[in-house]
C-alpha cells in the first residue's frame, strides 16, 4: 500500500534516484550536487514559520517512489498574516504506479496545515490532479508577456527550433543585426531605445524590506519577507545560471525610490523578469529603465509573468500577451485568499514561486535533472 511521510535528509540518495529515472539521467554521478541542492532548498531554507516538511511516498519495503518539495512563504492580506506553501520538484518514479503515487502525494500536500497551497510552474497533468482534489487555476497569473527588443534576432531564434529552417536562420543573422540596429534608432519605431530618466542603484534586501509595503500599493495580498529569506532568494537567483547575468536595480526619481526590478538574462538572450515593484504612477519609468538596460546588455527580448495591476502599462509598452505553458494553481479554504489571485489583487512574483527553487543550471548539466 505504501505511505506518504515527511522528507528527511537521509532520503536524499533515494530521491536522487527517482529524479534520475524521471529525467532519464545516468545513475553514476551528481549525488553531491543533489545533496547540496535538497539540503539547501528543502531542509535549511530560512523562509516561513514552523515545520512544513517536504513529502515522500515510501513503499512498505522502504523504497521511495515519489517526492514533492515544499517551501513556506508568509503572505499578508488585510493586515493579517497567513501561512502559504510553494511546491516544487514534484517527481514520481516512472517504474511505479505513477497515478496512484502522484495523487497520494498531492492529496497529502493539499491537506496540510497551511492556509494557502501554490504551484506556479504546473503542467497540464498536474493541473488535472490539482483540480480533481479541489484546487483552482489562477488564470490571470498563468498569462505571460514578452517585449521584443531586437525583433529580427528574436524571429530568427524561433526559426532555429523549426525543422529544416536552421540554415535559413544562420544565413539571416547578419541581416537581422542591421534590421535591429535600425529599429532601435529610427524615429517613431516601437523598438526605439533611448536612455531613460531616473537614477539607478543596486538592489539590496534592506530596501525591499523597508519599501515593499509602500510600492505594492493597493494590492491586498503580498509576500512578507525577512532579511535572511530575501537574501536567500537573491543568492538563489544569482547562481541559477552561471553563464547568464542577474540584472537588478532600484530606480530613484528626484531622490525618492519609485521602484525596482530583478530579472535574469540567460545565455540565449532573453531576460526573464523575476520581480517588479512600483507604484502605478511610476511603472512606466521602471519599465523604460528595465527594457533599456536589458537592450544594452544584449537581450533580444524581456519576458515575464503577468501581474494584472501592470497590464495597462505593459500594453502601453508594446508587450505581447500569451499563454506559454505553465499554470499557477491554488488551493485554500480561505475565500479572500483565492479571490485576491482570481481578481488580480495579489503581488506574487516569480521570485516568490518555483523559479527560485529550481536546480541551478550547472547542477542540471552535471546530471541532477
Amino acid at each position: 500500500m505504501g505511505r506518504v511521510r515527511p522528507f528527511v535528509e537521509a532520503d536524499i540518495p533515494q530521491v536522487a534516484r527517482v529524479h534520475r529515472r524521471a529525467f532519464k539521467r545516468g545513475e553514476s554521478d551528481a549525488l553531491d550536487s543533489y545533496r547540496d541542492y535538497f539540503t539547501g532548498v528543502f531542509v535549511d531554507n530560512p523562509a516561513g514559520e514552523g515545520p512544513l516538511p517536504s513529502l515522500v511516498y515510501e513503499e512498505d519495503d522502504g523504497r521511495i517512489l515519489g517526492f514533492v518539495g515544499l517551501v513556506p512563504r508568509r503572505v499578508t492580506i488585510g493586515g493579517r498574516r497567513y501561512r502559504a506553501v510553494v511546491s516544487s520538484q514534484f517527481v514520481v518514479d516512472p517504474a511505479s504506479p505513477v497515478g496512484l503515487v502522484a495523487v497520494r502525494l498531492a492529496r497529502a500536500y493539499l491537506d496540510g496545515p497551511q492556509d494557502l497551497s501554490i504551484a506556479d510552474e504546473a503542467n497540464d497533468v498536474s493541473r488535472r490532479i490539482w483540480e480533481g482534489l479541489g484546487g483552482k487555476t489562477a488564470l490571470l497569473f498563468s498569462i505571460h508577456w514578452t517585449r521584443p527588443l531586437r525583433p529580427a534576432r528574436l524571429a530568427i531564434s524561433c526559426l532555429r527550433g523549426r525543422p529544416g529552417l536552421g540554415r535559413l536562420a544562420a544565413a539571416a543573422g547578419p541581416v537581422a543585426r542591421v534590421v535591429d540596429a535600425v529599429a532601435a534608432r529610427a524615429p517613431g519605431s516601437h523598438f526605439r531605445q533611448s536612455e531613460p530618466a531616473g537614477e539607478a542603484e543596486d538592489l539590496w534586501a534592506p530596501t525591499v524590506l523597508a519599501r515593499a509595503p509602500e510600492l505594492y500599493g493597493d494590492a491586498s495580498l503580498r509576500v512578507e519577507y525577512d532579511a535572511p529569506t530575501f537574501q536567500w532568494l537573491l543568492d538563489r537567483a544569482a547562481r541559477m545560471e552561471p553563464e547568464g547575468r542577474l540584472l537588478k536595480a532600484v530606480l530613484r526619481k528626484e531622490g525618492r525610490i519609485v521602484g525596482w526590478y530583478l530579472c535574469h538574462l540567460a545565455r540565449g538572450g532573453v531576460a526573464e523578469v523575476l520581480q517588479l515593484a512600483a507604484a502605478p504612477s511610476s511603472i512606466h519609468e521602471l519599465l523604460d529603465h528595465l527594457f533599456y538596460r536589458a537592450w544594452r546588455e544584449g537581450a533580444m527580448a524581456v519576458t515575464g509573468r503577468l501581474e494584472p495591476r501592470f497590464m495597462q502599462a505593459l500594453s502601453d509598452k508594446y508587450c505581447l500577451f500569451h499563454r506559454r505553458g505553465p499554470w499557477m494553481l491554488l488551493k485554500t479554504n480561505t475565500p479572500h485568499l483565492l479571490e485576491a489571485f482570481q481578481t488580480g489583487d495579489a503581488c506574487f512574483s516569480r521570485l516568490d514561486g518555483e523559479w527560485s527553487l529550481r536546480l541551478p543550471a550547472a547542477d542540471r548539466r552535471r546530471g541532477c535533472a
